[in-house]
């Protein structure tokens, strides 16, 4: 077959990206596979740096415009979309999409649904009003002043307006930028023209009012938005230009509404593109469920494929834990600040000899958090390693003997299950050195380590202390879980992945 594999954020090099570069490398051995991308790749670094081998693959550049997307991928026998939150529509005989977490439904009206239809349903009627957020946006992030997105030098939005309907888009940007960037000149252009232009930065936030006639469904209206860029420090090598929070068309409180909370509206050009799929596949059996619940659709799980180091060696009294440093209300928080005060309470009550390795990044906008940590970390054997490259991070994954993960204790599944644990690459990296997980008895960990035969579960720091004291102490227990904990992982190995793609694939479809 002829095949596509399309991900908006190749240069990114994150688990998304591995898990569709990995599938393409399986489906690559039998059939022709393309890699679509709407942004330049240095496709040797991705491979480096991933793991990867997509020698039998072939790049294709691709424009940015999602509604060429149905015309172009009508070349393709199968379009795979391993897009974090992508919403292009499928116009291959055959398309999967592969979701991490369903954070946003797949339609307005499946949210209606939930909300309320009698009520909601005639507010949020689309008629033919889309928003697209196309290339040059960073993934969206969360802040006490809500849900934004920072731009690239140069950022696309698709507006799909009704024809010859004239309509006031506003766009709305925070008043901030990391320090110490100077404030930044932007400027919005439709069809090569400059139609409105302001300074963001200076803490107050800006608007800037666009004035469009529609083009109809079928053309959308491309917005560039260019601002100076920043790098900012504290290990982050993004190149961020301005935080856009909303976008709203037109007037009303129907357009207020959409804009102020994203959520209730496809940030996409009008209509259901989820329907054009044919099967859905779901990073873990957590995301399965949530995919059930809010999109109210079937999705086959295949779990990432993880490379883990099985080198041999002794094991050190080391604790290690991997993840991004950053606070609750940023979402999907790691709780480094509570595992270094389960730590102290370890070594106050006379655990000796044992150190505790926390390794991650730190964007800017984090260093407080971090601060935070290392200062509840005074005075203890703990070992900060942030923006650590991958061979140091390989190299203490053989060094330890227990691997904790904390991400999602404390929290309500139901309330917020984007605060938990969707798979945890990290802990089976772990076990497949043969550490001993500790982690959260929820969500994704759950189908990675299997309470007393690879290592336990905890659900307060109570229990954290109890479990690691119990193995830290008993070295014949130590040993016993960690060679079942390295069988454990062979079960996520990239082989098996690529066995269990190619059954997909070579199944008939779903719908």
């Amino acid at each position: 077959m002829k095949v596509a594999v399309f991900n908006r954020f190749w240069t990114t090099y994150g688990g998304g990206e591995r898990y569709a570069g990995a599938l393409a490398q399986a489906l690559a051995s039998d059939h022709d596979v393309h890699l679509l991308s709407s942004t330049p790749v240095e496709w040797a670094q991705l491979e480096e740096q991933l793991g990867l081998d997509l020698s039998r693959t072939t790049p294709r550049a691709v424009p940015a415009d999602p509604h060429l997307f149905t015309t172009i991928t009508r070349e393709y026998d199968l379009f795979v979309n391993c897009s974090f939150m992508g919403n292009e529509f499928n116009g291959a005989r055959r398309g999967i999409y592969v979701v991490l977490f369903p954070i946003q439904g797949a339609s307005a009206f499946a949210f209606a649904k939930r909300l309320g239809a009698r009520v909601l349903g005639p507010v949020l009627k689309q008629n033919d009003i889309g928003v697209m957020w196309g290339n040059g946006f960073h993934p969206a992030e969360r802040s006490i002043l809500g849900i934004f997105r920072w731009t690239t030098a140069e950022a696309h939005l698709h507006v799909t307006l009704p024809a010859r309907t004239p309509t006031r888009v506003r766009l709305e940007f925070l008043g901030h930028r990391c320090r110490p960037a100077p404030p930044a000149d932007v400027r919005v252009e439709v069809d090569g023209r400059v139609r409105a232009a302001a300074i963001v930065g200076d803490r107050r936030s800006v608007t800037l009012d666009v004035d469009l006639v529609g083009r109809g469904a079928g053309e959308s209206i491309p917005l560039v938005i260019r601002s100076d860029l920043f790098t900012p420090t504290g290990g982050d090598s993004r190149q961020l230009g301005v935080p856009v929070s909303s976008v709203q068309v037109g007037r009303g409180a129907r357009a207020w509404l959409l804009a102020r909370f994203p959520f209730l509206a496809p940030s996409r050009p009008a209509g259901d593109f989820l329907a054009t799929y044919q099967d859905i596949v779901s990073i873990s059996e957590f995301t399965r469920r949530w995919v059930q619940h809010r999109w109210e659709r079937e999705s086959h799980v295949i779990h990432p494929p993880v490379d883990f180091a099985t080198g041999g060696g002794a094991k050190e009294p080391l604790i290690l834990s991997v993840g991004r440093f950053f606070e609750q209300r940023f979402g999907h928080s790691k709780k480094q600040l509570e595992m270094v005060q389960a730590f102290r309470t370890l070594v106050t009550r006379g655990l000796t000899g044992w150190e505790l390795h926390l390794v991650g990044g730190c964007q800017q906008q984090h260093a407080g958090y971090l601060d935070r940590v290392k200062a509840e970390a005074q005075g203890l054997p703990v070992k900060f390693h942030i923006d650590a490259p991958g061979r140091d991070l390989r190299e203490l994954y053989r060094r330890a003997s227990i691997y904790w993960h904390a991400a999602g204790l404390g929290e309500s599944e139901r309330r917020h299950p984007e605060r938990l644990e969707h798979f945890g690459i990290s802990t089976v990296e772990a076990i497949g050195a043969g550490a001993v997980p500790i982690v959260v008895g929820k969500a994704g960990q759950r189908e990675i380590v299997q309470d007393g035969v690879n290592g336990y579960y905890f659900r307060s720091l109570d229990d954290l202390i109890a479990r690691t004291q119990t193995v830290a102490c008993d070295p014949a227990l130590r040993q016993r879980l960690a060679e079942a904990a390295r069988r454990r992982a062979d079960e996520f190995s990239t082989s098996r992945f690529a066995a269990r793609v190619r059954a997909l694939v070579d199944g008939p479809a779903s719908a």
